[in-house]
């Protein structure tokens, strides 16, 4: 009896024994069970946005309305262009960008709201690459051309090359006496990081297909040739900026260029000029909005991203370049260069 006694006890003991680390093994496998599913459900939606640019989480996201100033039935929505423009999602790596899939949805969701009679384009930016530029203004001529809401500029500290180019074809221009705009031209930042590769030992020949396939490589000098080609899509890129002025501004070409020179002009000068219709700030944009929209009083609203689960954890989740790499770009020194429609003050 004192065996069977001395067994059962023993068996209770090796039972209690195990039972902690079950409990551990249990806790550990839900826990892993839904960090991947997490993670496949971030994979998930991060490939259908990358599938289609109208599937972006982006465009998909709904736009926090925020308060403003006003009051009234109709509204008036102001929709941030703010930092440098770029194309796909802003603001993940902690820069914050306008990229062309923000200010669609932005403006499509303006567009869809019957009491929004009209839209405050509030451009705080030095520019950016040609492409999403392009296809900002695209943007904002296509919802011009769709909807009877009047659109206005209203400029911050900053509105400069691309930042302009996408004001231009705005019913009217507002900016501060100070803000710094203009800036009409092209830039292709190359730098040549040939002594630099040598330094380090490092021996960069690629093979090519064509003599010109790697144009503008930074271990290379530009060859006459190469500067020649560059310099004819830079030209090309510049007549583009020029004619979107022209019709946005309603300003003769030849005009166009000769104040797109590449220089910055303060918003009193851009008004003495033509680019600029009045100075003010964005209640005197408001202002403007409800003489063009023909109303007596509205509320003014801005459009801000609702920050989710999902967008925090698909933001946790995108890698980040490498620290060299930011630290010549935050340099100005990329060493991937486009053409870009950006103001730049210096290194």
């Amino acid at each position: 009896m004192a065996s069977e006694a001395s067994e059962a006890h023993g068996g209770e003991t090796r039972g209690r024994g195990r039972s902690p680390w079950l409990w551990v093994i249990l806790v550990l496998g839900v826990l892993f069970v839904l960090t991947v599913g997490l993670v496949v459900l971030v994979v998930a939606v991060s490939a259908g946005g990358n599938g289609d640019t109208a599937g972006s989480s982006a465009e998909r996201a709904s736009w926090e309305e925020v308060y403003v100033s006003g009051e009234g039935a109709d509204r008036i929505a102001v929709v941030p262009v703010v930092g440098a423009i770029a194309a796909g999602e802003g603001g993940l790596l902690g820069d914050q960008t306008a990229s062309p899939e923000a200010l669609r949805a932005q403006l499509d969701q303006a567009a869809d709201d019957d009491s929004v009679r009209a839209v405050i384009l509030e451009v705080d930016s030095p520019g950016g690459g040609v492409v999403p530029s392009d296809v900002m203004h695209q943007e904002v001529v296509r919802f011009m051309e769709e909807n009877e809401k009047p659109l206005v500029v209203s400029m911050g500290s900053t509105a400069a090359s691309g930042g302009y180019y996408i004001s231009a074809p705005a019913d009217r221009i507002l900016a501060n006496r100070s803000t710094m705009t203009g800036s009409i031209g092209v830039v292709f930042p190359y730098t040549n990081f040939e002594e630099a590769l040598d330094d380090f030992g490092i021996d960069y020949d690629p093979l090519t297909s064509g003599e010109f396939k790697d144009l503008a490589s930074p271990a290379d000098e530009l060859t006459d040739e190469e500067r020649e080609i560059l310099q004819s899509q830079i030209e090309d890129s510049y007549d583009q900026f020029v004619g979107v002025i022209a019709e946005g501004r309603d300003l003769p070409e030849e005009r166009v260029r000769e104040i797109g020179d590449g220089r910055t002009y303060t918003g009193s000068q851009a008004e003495e000029i033509g680019l600029v219709d009045e100075l003010g700030n964005l209640e005197d944009a408001a202002r403007a909005s409800r003489e063009l929209a023909d109303l007596e009083e509205a509320e003014v609203f801005r459009y801000e991203p609702r920050q989710g689960l999902l967008s925090s954890l698909q933001a946790r989740l995108v890698p980040r370049p490498p620290e060299a790499l930011e630290a010549l770009r935050a340099a100005g020194l990329d060493p991937s260069p486009e053409l870009q429609y950006l103001y730049q003050a210096g290194l």
